[in-house]
């Protein structure tokens, strides 16, 4: 899941620091969960989706 996440925040030309502020999560959390996936909650992955123009089920996708 990271790894999509950090796949579309490079295809949207988006940094950790404007998604933190777009899904109003902040940074420390947002690099405390990259580094811990399973502490996601599903309303901040939502707004990671939203602001990344994806779906959660895509940020979750194994490839």
């Amino acid at each position: 899941m990271v790894a999509n996440i950090k796949r579309e925040m490079e295809v949207w030309s988006v940094s950790k620091e404007q998604l933190a502020k777009r899904t109003n999560i902040s940074l420390a959390t947002l690099y405390n969960r990259l580094n811990n996936p399973s502490d996601f909650h599903l309303s901040e992955l939502r707004r990671i989706a939203q602001s990344l123009h994806t779906t959660v089920e895509d940020l979750m996708r194994v490839v």
